[in-house]
């Protein structure tokens, strides 16, 4: 089995991860992290966690600046095991992760095998908590299974998991993951598998902590990238839309044509403060049920603040990618 790691600029996590894998109940063949470019001392970390335990079988490779596709096959391409387990520096799986979802694949004859995430703050701050409330939430991460999913039970099919576990040989088969996608690279290769009549299971018993982003800009890009990304991967593959995703694209597509048209007529004025105010009670419904829930009430003038910024800039990335006809803005 190889574990296989895109890292970019991965200081702050990186080490935690490669502590988490070292202290597996089933050590690995090999880690291969891959570096695409970091500028912030992730590879002087690197190196030294190599020199501090020679034991560890750590491999680093140094990418020019590139993407996490083309980092994960180059990655999966130098990789020793028959088995990938695709981590992120910014995962920390629990100590049986690799035994479990390596267990899963092989006695299933699945596809791919993932877990579930248990999501902690990128922040200690209200900001930071209200964020990894909200994308463990329905309203903010719909029906996605892995992260508002059960904890028990037997593994289920889904549409795709984080943090996969494959067969390199079917990676193969289906020539990798596309490096034309800068985000939901992961979806699609998933969605390929699932082409094949192999499924995706999402097995609860597989756990992996998730850092979630810290503070209101860096979740914007992020949702925007997976906006726009996701609408690039849609032209490829349509039949894989899911209402979860269709959803935050048709509301902000509403709310921009009615504001545009409300100022040639003021009759429509009306409906776009009534679709205004429904989505305000929805979010603020949903908020006082995540604030109840954590007993964490000074986050509650927060929460609707970063649903709506999930919705707004998912929503947001998918049109401008349709409206720039795929020219990726030049701050990606």
């Amino acid at each position: 089995m190889s574990v296989v790691v895109p890292c970019l600029n991965e200081a702050d996590h990186v080490e935690r991860l490669l502590n988490a894998v070292r202290l597996q109940d089933q050590a690995p063949l090999e880690v291969v992290v891959v570096d695409g470019g970091s500028t912030d001392g992730t590879r002087a970390i690197l190196d030294r966690y190599r020199a501090r335990h020679p034991e560890f079988p750590l491999t680093v490779i140094a990418l020019p600046p590139g993407d996490i596709p083309v980092s994960m096959n180059a990655g999966i391409r130098r990789a020793k095991g028959d088995i990938i387990v695709r981590l992120d520096a910014h995962s920390c799986p629990r100590p049986d992760y690799l035994r479990r979802v390596a267990t899963t694949l092989q006695m299933t004859g699945a596809g791919v095998v993932g877990g579930r995430w248990e999501i902690e703050p990128g922040r200690q701050t209200v900001v930071g908590h209200a964020i990894a409330w909200a994308v463990q939430h329905p309203l903010g991460a719909g029906d996605a299974a892995y992260r508002v999913g059960g904890r028990e039970g037997p593994p289920i099919p889904v549409d795709t998991v984080p943090y996969g576990c494959f067969e390199k040989p079917l990676w193969e088969a289906l020539g990798g993951f596309n490096e034309r996608l800068l985000t939901n690279e992961d979806y699609e290769f998933n969605y390929r598998v699932r082409c094949t009549g192999r499924p995706v299971l999402l097995d609860p018993s597989v756990v992996s902590t998730y850092v979630a982003r810290g503070d209101f800009l860096g979740l914007a890009r992020q949702y925007f990238r997976y906006g726009w990304w996701k609408a690039q991967m849609l032209k490829r593959h349509p039949r894989a839309l899911r209402w979860r995703q269709a959803i935050p694209v048709a509301f902000v597509l509403a709310i921009a044509l009615l504001g545009v048209v409300s100022f040639a007529q003021t009759a429509f004025i009306p409906w776009l403060m009534a679709l205004g105010l429904l989505y305000l009670a929805v979010v603020t419904v949903a908020s006082v049920g995540v604030a109840w829930q954590r007993r964490e009430w000074k986050t509650l003038p927060v929460l609707p603040l970063v649903f709506a910024t999930i919705h707004f800039a998912w929503g947001g990335g998918a049109l401008s990618r349709l409206v720039t006809l795929g020219r990726w803005p030049r701050w990606r």
